[in-house]
């Protein structure tokens, strides 16, 4: 849909009142518990499915169930790096570093990562690498997103020595990173030893479903930015998708309401789906589902469509293409 151009710059502050806002941005650590312990049980059922029947379907079944639980444990460390996972401060950074170290991504890096990706949507600032997909090829390159997952490997391993992308400004974050990146390589370590010890078990209910869980997780996240406005409307720079799948919905934290979060970050996940009540009509641009999204992505790369879109597209001085950002050595 397109927004009508009387509502291009309508003031999220008049949407809801402050006595909204302020029931809206509550925070529940019980809700998080609680729903986090579902998710858990989901993943405890996979590979203990897989571990006892030992056929060839119930392992298969345990990994793909297996990858979406971990695949929403990015969307978990999404929420505790807004600080609203969970009542506390604390809270929240544990949430996190718990989420990102089992995904092994570092959960301070990504949180200063995130933050100033909220602050920059679209701009020239904006750390979320720009681009058109062309090909089949880029389309799976970016599906698998190496790039992600190697880029912050480097840069957490490039903290150890005191150097840091262009969006790490202060000593707090950097000395926040580079504590997680102790804590992440102390799980990689005893995530190594564990493979030696007993290979197969770690495949089925560790590797295999990680592997799988960063495809799953991209499936969801390129939908949120890729055929917006590139502007710093909020309105429109930002997509959402309207899945009726609520199952999909609950693993992943409603990320789905990606343009109701980044018009307000500060407000929990489970409650996303009130806001969208308010300014879905708003919103520029929506998506009916992840496949029809999908769909529509191939169908311009296969039809030459990406091609034109690629001819048309101006990227912005000094806007990222991939995570392999120049590392500086703090002052």
């Amino acid at each position: 849909m397109t927004l009508p151009q009387e509502n291009a710059h309508l003031d999220r502050n008049d949407v809801f009142s402050s006595a909204e806002l302020r029931e809206l941005t509550r925070r529940s650590s019980g809700m998080a518990l609680r729903r986090s312990s579902v998710h858990a049980l989901l993943y405890a059922v996979a590979v203990t499915g897989a571990l006892v029947i030992d056929t060839w379907w119930a392992v298969g079944l345990s990994w793909v169930l297996g990858a979406f639980v971990i695949a929403s444990l990015h969307n978990l460390l999404h929420c505790a790096s807004h600080g609203t996972f969970m009542n506390t401060y604390r809270g929240n950074r544990i949430a996190g570093q718990v989420a990102g170290t089992f995904l092994l991504i570092n959960s301070a890096l990504y949180r200063v990562f995130h933050m100033h990706h909220h602050r920059n949507t679209h701009t020239a600032e904006d750390p979320e690498p720009d681009g058109v997909i062309t090909t089949l090829w880029q389309y799976v390159v970016a599906m698998i997103n190496m790039d992600y997952f190697i880029g912050f490997l480097r840069m957490s391993a490039a903290s150890l020595s005191h150097r840091y992308p262009y969006f790490v400004k202060t000593d707090r974050s950097r000395s926040a990173i580079r504590r997680d990146t102790w804590i992440l390589f102390l799980w990689i370590a005893c995530a190594t030893v564990l493979t030696i010890l007993w290979p197969m078990v770690m495949l089925t209910v560790y590797i295999v479903p990680t592997c799988i869980a960063w495809v799953v997780n991209n499936f969801s996240i390129m939908p949120e930015h890729y055929y917006a406005e590139r502007t710093d409307n909020p309105w429109r720079n930002t997509n959402s998708v309207y899945t009726e799948s609520r199952w999909f919905g609950f693993l992943n934290w409603n990320t789905n309401y990606h343009a109701e979060h980044h018009l307000y970050p500060g407000i929990p996940a489970w409650n996303l789906h009130e806001v969208s009540k308010r300014v879905r009509s708003h919103l520029a641009f929506t998506e009916t589902s992840y496949i029809r999204f999908h769909a529509r992505l191939l169908g311009d790369v296969i039809s030459g469509r990406a091609k034109e879109q690629e001819q048309a597209f101006v990227l912005q001085e000094g806007r990222a293409t991939s995570f392999i950002y120049p590392l500086e050595k703090a002052k």
